[in-house]
């Protein structure tokens, strides 16, 4: 694909970005939306002319930010996480513990629902809920993303990010993700910034990079516990490396130690540092609230996921016929062998530590139980593997 001998060469990818983003959205229902999709095609122009593919990401990141500030008026609220989140942030500035309670939150009514997430959710979303608006928060994560990829394109020296920026901009589901009222999107930005950031610290070797990875994945296990599969693999990938942490404290002072177990302490202990309080306060509250997803009366078995291949085709139900607590357990094991056999195939390269991390979280999302407010299986499905 060229204009001329220099013409579009060396930007393919930008240009395949700008057009994923046109094709996916199409006609927006505002006049705004509508002409940031329709300039698209001067956008493409401009950077295959000018061969600078920081026309296209910049116009991207415009663009996802933008198409989903609007939809936040227009989806409406399709899951209740935010506003129980808002329910349990008001509980604990009042002094009182977030967990052991039940949220009923309009539209939804109904019995409610507690708070299913540990408390680094409720740090994340304290300046939205501060400022009145937790929804602007999942569009920030949303430009966190798109940041971050043109990031590792101005890094690596190629434009191939930016496609992947056009999908992420322009895809209806993850727009929908990031304005319905659910955590997904933030979810996957912290664990997508906490990644990034450790493979920078390890690219530059920088000792305050690798402490600022440490503290985002520890961030994000306390924003989303789902996200913990992929903490040992990321460890041992540290490991592997047999590098040492190094921080001056002075002159002749420096702190010195091997850069894994730096990076593990200091992510352990922000996980810990915020939910111990909380656990010690309410043992049985916080473990039955972050468990939540194997309650009968809760979450009966619904969605794609292997329990429901059960109760489908050999009707059976793992719920009624081993009881909840049974379920956390073999999902608990299931994923402890998972890890185990990762790290002793071993962890050297970062795509190792991110495939074994993600097949055992996928692994351990197929042995949960989801029931998605108002969505049919396919659209729970989505929900779960979209970040």
């Amino acid at each position: 694909m060229k204009l001329t001998e220099k013409g579009v060469r060396g930007v393919e990818a930008s240009l395949m970005g700008v057009a994923i983003a046109f094709f996916s959205l199409g006609e927006l229902p505002t006049l705004l939306s509508f002409g940031l999709v329709v300039i698209a095609p001067i956008v493409m122009i401009a950077t295959g002319l000018t061969r600078k593919p920081w026309l296209a990401a910049g116009y991207l990141l415009l663009l996802g930010v933008a198409v989903r500030v609007i939809y936040i008026d227009i989806t409406g609220y399709d899951s209740d996480v935010l506003l129980v989140t808002g329910e349990a942030i008001d509980r604990v500035l009042g002094g009182h513990n977030p967990y052991g309670q039940t949220y009923t939150v309009p539209p939804f009514g109904g019995p409610g629902n507690p708070l299913a997430y540990p408390p680094g959710n409720l740090l994340y979303y304290l300046p939205g809920h501060l400022l009145g608006n937790l929804l602007a928060e999942e569009v920030f994560s949303s430009g966190v993303v798109l940041v971050g990829l043109a990031w590792v394109a101005w890094l690596i020296k190629n434009d191939w990010p930016v496609a992947a920026m056009g999908l992420y901009a322009g895809t209806p589901v993850l727009v929908l993700l990031a304005t319905n009222g659910s955590n997904d999107t933030s979810a996957g930005a912290l664990l997508f910034a906490a990644v990034l950031v450790l493979l920078v610290s390890v690219r530059w070797r920088d000792s305050l990079l690798l402490v600022l990875a440490a503290l985002l994945i520890g961030e994000t296990i306390a924003f989303k516990h789902h996200t913990l599969p992929f903490w040992p693999f990321l460890v041992a990938y540290v490991a592997a490396l047999r590098s040492n942490f190094s921080l001056p404290l002075g002159r002749t002072i420096s702190l010195a130690a091997p850069a894994w177990l730096v990076y593990a302490a200091v992510s352990a202990g922000l996980v810990a540092s915020l939910c111990l309080p909380f656990f010690l306060a309410s043992p049985s509250a916080f473990v039955d609230d972050l468990t939540v997803w194997s309650s009968q009366t809760v979450h009966p078995i619904y969605g794609w996921n292997i329990w429901n291949v059960l109760v489908r085709w050999q009707d059976w139900n793992a719920q009624v016929e081993l009881g909840d607590n049974y379920l956390v357990y073999i999902q608990f094991a299931a994923v402890g062998v998972a890890v185990l056999a990762g790290l002793i195939a071993g962890v050297r390269q970062p795509s190792q530590a991110l495939l074994f991390g993600a097949a055992t979280w996928l692994l351990a999302m197929l042995l949960a139980l989801r029931r998605d407010r108002k969505q049919d299986p396919r659209q729970a499905a989505i929900s779960d593997f979209s970040h």
